[in-house]
């Protein structure tokens, strides 16, 4: 094994130097008489001038690089021969990225569109110029230079409504207007307010409103940099729709709603409420729902997905609501919501009608999925197998019913002291959920799906380890609930969460290295009941990987008090140290984590990645020690990957007894950092930087230097680098992550710090295989 690990090494070092080699001799594909554009800079007067948003406005830019000075793809550009008849130099040209040719006539179009993102910015004063440098015959350097000058700023706001019909809605949200004294006169800040201004009239009734009825008036003769701001609001022109008899915008009010359920069935231009001529049709709480043949799903899963009641004003945003919740249900391939006017038609405040026409068309309810992948557990390779069948709708009420089964094997070694053990596992599972898009509760809630999209979650399952320490069984169900605050927020919130933890088998040589320890009862049959909350922020957005988002989740859980106050109705008398239910002993205990993340884009294809993480477990009453499998550990493919998974903490604590890593605690510390950029192909590549370790929280439950103290904690973080390859295959990312350790608090004082205080050893090397990004 080390020996190839050792050949992968060199041929890594040998390809990287071959492709620094190649990106130096950058110009060997520049025609003669051109010039390689080597570089471009840019540089401002003011730091108040983004040069990352300048940036966007170039015309031309230098080759891609990698940490700010690696042409790496220029690099394998260059590896290329000359002839283009070879498939491989095709290939390597298409991976690669050819030298960018200067040319001049793009300098001038930078200088012309950065002059205008300046006008736009306020900077009307601004003068942007252009050096262009040639440091050799064949190549070029372009320095942009921006004087930006003094941005001119709002002096005064003020408002002329040619319209009287939208005054008393405009004037009452004033107060949120973005045009504020002292503000940059920024067309930026003007086209948000329109849009801010459209969406309010919207909500209030005004359909047809549009920002084409709203321009700016700008005054600069006031001096001193300033302009008084007048926001001009016209009526509507004749002959368009949204204009009634005296020429002002019209209100809108929704008439009858119709669901159409699968195809388009051209209801015509006269939605009047009989209905004989429709196919058919129910009519259920004041909406109409029209299908053919048979409905699939109960009436209600319509009906309580929309924001949108006949009666009531037009909002746009209810609209944007309602097509959130049906596109939830997971159950309709298509949703498409359209209006019609009723010309003519008013109700007797003198609102114009609007008849609202949901389409719906049902995709299909089942599928199966059979899904082979790669496992990991310190960089060895294991293999698993996945049936999983989901029902949409299995009770016709969009419940999703869910059934997955699990099996996997991994075929391990872990290294001790020079030699090589086995270390074998095998997992056999299965899960049921239906998950039920309400709130299953003995009360109602009026009209809480529509504002926070509620689930009901019912689940049970059943999971069989086979592993050389010890073999165990856990059954689990689970009860609860989760609905979203906002577009990015999710509560839910478990008040039963039952696990029956049964450990039938354990290995005698195991047993006996535990016996005189804390551990042993955490290898012993126990149950656990409790409930637990998660509050979850994510503004990640799929498809758009290089924006800037954070991810925040909190998760608190509580084990064990119910069956404590109810103890004494089953429990007469205690004989022992601890209580039981049927025999099996309970745990108690508080535990709360949270793991914040942020995703930092530095250009257009690379990107910084953050992540903190901090947990803490405290066991009680009839548990002295935190069950196994809530216990916190560190090491492997999603945490300290210079370490193997189980294999760091706590704190300075080593084993060196048993022929397999199991190390775990009550604390839980890890900061991680992620720089991420294309490589060529499928290929990503990633320098990353782990700092962390697991501590135990009382000297009781603790191993040798794994006690958490305040005033030591700090020197015992683990340190560890490395480099990632990343195949993205689009539905999921194959990765390869190479860790080295440069800090291991386990290490005999003296010989910590690597290398500056030894070399370095294959120990300190860790390869670890995944499915995904580690965070």
């Amino acid at each position: 094994m080390r020996t190839q690990v050792r050949f992968f090494l060199l041929v890594s070092v040998g390809i990287v130097l071959m492709l620094a080699f190649n990106a130096c001799n950058s110009t060997k594909y520049v025609p003669e008489g051109e010039r390689l554009l080597r570089r471009v800079s840019i540089k401002t007067s003011s730091s108040e001038i983004s040069k990352e948003d300048l940036k966007l406005y170039l015309r031309q830019d230098g080759n891609l690089r990698i940490l700010g000075i690696w042409r790496l793809h220029l690099g394998v550009y260059n590896l290329s021969g000359r002839d283009e008849s070879k498939g491989f130099n095709r290939w390597l040209r298409r991976i690669g990225e050819a030298p960018v040719i200067f040319d001049s006539t793009l300098v001038d179009r930078s200088v012309e569109q950065m002059s205008l993102y300046m006008r736009n910015q306020g900077y009307y004063l601004s003068e942007v110029t252009d050096t262009v440098i040639f440091p050799s015959r064949r190549k070029a350097r372009v320095v942009y230079n921006i004087q930006s000058g003094p941005q001119y700023k709002i002096n005064n706001l003020s408002y002329r409504i040619e319209d009287d019909s939208l005054a008393t809605f405009f004037y009452r949200d004033t107060t949120r207007t973005l045009l504020r004294k002292g503000r940059g006169f920024t067309s930026d800040i003007h086209d948000r307010e329109r849009d801010r201004i459209t969406r309010n009239l919207q909500n209030k009734g005004f359909y047809n409103f549009s920002k084409e009825y709203m321009y700016f008036i700008a005054d600069s003769s006031v001096g001193n940099y300033r302009i008084n701001d007048t926001l001009v609001l016209v009526r509507p022109p004749e002959n368009v729709a949204g204009r009634n008899k005296n020429g002002s915008h019209t209100r809108y009010v929704i008439g009858d709603v119709y669901f159409q359920v699968g195809e388009d069935y051209q209801m015509g231009e006269d939605f009047s409420s009989a209905s004989s001529a429709l196919p058919d049709t129910v009519f259920l709480s004041g909406f109409y729902i029209v299908f053919k043949d048979k409905l699939d799903f109960k009436p209600d899963v319509l009906i309580n997905s929309s924001y949108i009641y006949p009666g009531d004003l037009y909002q746009a945003d209810l609209v944007e609501k309602t097509q959130s919740l049906l596109s939830g249900l997971r159950i309709f391939k298509y949703i498409n919501i359209r209006f019609r006017e009723l010309p003519g038609v008013m109700d007797e405040n003198g609102n114009h009608i609007l008849n609202c026409i949901v389409q719906v068309v049902p995709g299909r309810y089942q599928s199966v999925a059979f899904e082979l992948e790669g496992t990991n557990s310190s960089g060895n390779l294991g293999a698993a197998g996945n049936v999983k069948y989901q029902h949409k709708n299995v009770f016709n009420g969009a419940e999703m019913f869910t059934f997955n089964t699990r099996l996997s094997r991994q075929n391990q070694f872990v290294t001790k002291s020079g030699a090589s053990e086995d270390f074998n596992t095998t997992e056999i599972g299965g899960e049921a959920s239906v998950v039920f898009p309400s709130f299953i509760l003995p009360f109602k809630i009026e009209k809480f799906r529509q504002r926070y999209n509620p689930k009901t979650t019912i689940s049970m399952a059943y999971n069989y380890q086979e592993r050389p320490d010890y073999t165990r069984t856990i059954a689990n169900m689970r009860y609860g609930y989760t609905w979203k605050a906002h577009r990015y927020s999710t509560h839910s919130f478990f008040p039963i969460d039952f696990n029956l933890v049964n450990i039938p088998v354990v290995d005698s040589t195991f047993q006996a290295a535990i016996e005189n320890t804390f551990l042993k009862y955490t290898y012993e049959d126990h149950l656990i009941l409790n409930l637990n909350y998660t509050y979850l922020y994510n503004q990640q957005q799929i498809g758009r990987r290089f924006n800037p988002f954070w991810y925040f989740r909190y998760t608190f859980e509580s084990a064990g008090n119910a069956l404590d106050i109810f103890r004494p109705f089953w429990e007469k008398s205690s004989s022992g140290d601890y209580s039981t239910i049927l025999g099996i002993r309970y745990a108690q205990y508080v535990k709360t984590d949270f793991d914040l993340r942020y995703h930092q884009p530095i250009n257009r294809v690379t990107s910084l990645t953050y992540r903190l993480f901090v947990g803490v477990g405290l066991p009680y009453g009839n548990l002295d020690v935190l069950p196994f499998e809530k216990r916190y550990f560190s090491g492997g493919a999603n945490s300290i990957r210079a370490w193997p998974v189980r294999g760091l903490g706590p704190g300075t604590y080593k084993e060196t007894t048993s022929a397999f890593y199991n190390q775990s605690a009550d604390i839980k510390l890890e900061m991680n950092a992620e720089y991420r950029f294309p490589l060529f192909w499928l290929l990503e590549g990633a320098f990353f930087l782990d700092v962390g370790n697991i501590w135990s929280i009382r000297s009781s439950s603790s191993l040798d230097g794994g006690l958490f103290e305040w005033d030591k904690f700090y020197k015992q973080l683990a340190i560890g680098t490395g480099f990632g390859t990343r195949f993205d295959f689009n539905y999921f990312i194959f990765r390869i992550d190479t860790g080295l350790k440069l800090h291991d608090p386990a290490a005999v004082d003296g010989e910590q710090w690597i290398p500056v205080s030894r070399r370095f050893t294959w120990d300190d090397v860790a390869f670890n295989f995944a499915i995904g990004y580690p965070f």
